[in-house]
């Protein structure tokens, strides 16, 4: 069996989608599998793309991250254009 790193390349080329699917894919906990991310990421093997920064506009309550009564779930106290909370980012294969 191959290790954690081409495992995680070839479940990126086989079409996964996020680190979660990569996980149920190789079998791999979630920790490694985040590992290996950045591992590839910095060996230039995957490429990063952040598709989003900050608080939404919208407020807590339009968050991915927000809780259904309108309050921040990443642990702020309220928006702030600075990173709190998760990031949206794009993985891709260099070819």
């Amino acid at each position: 069996m191959s290790g954690p790193l081409s495992q995680v390349l070839a479940a990126f080329v086989d079409g996964a989608t996020s680190l979660d699917e990569v996980a149920v894919i190789t079998g791999l906990d979630r920790g490694v599998v985040s590992t290996a991310v950045d591992h590839l990421r910095r060996m230039g093997r995957i490429d990063v793309k952040e598709l989003a920064m900050g608080c939404p506009g919208g407020g807590c309550g339009s968050c991915a991250s927000g809780t259904v009564d309108g309050t921040a779930g990443c642990g702020s106290h309220g928006p702030s254009q600075s990173r709190t909370g998760p990031v949206l980012v794009q993985l891709s294969l260099r070819r």
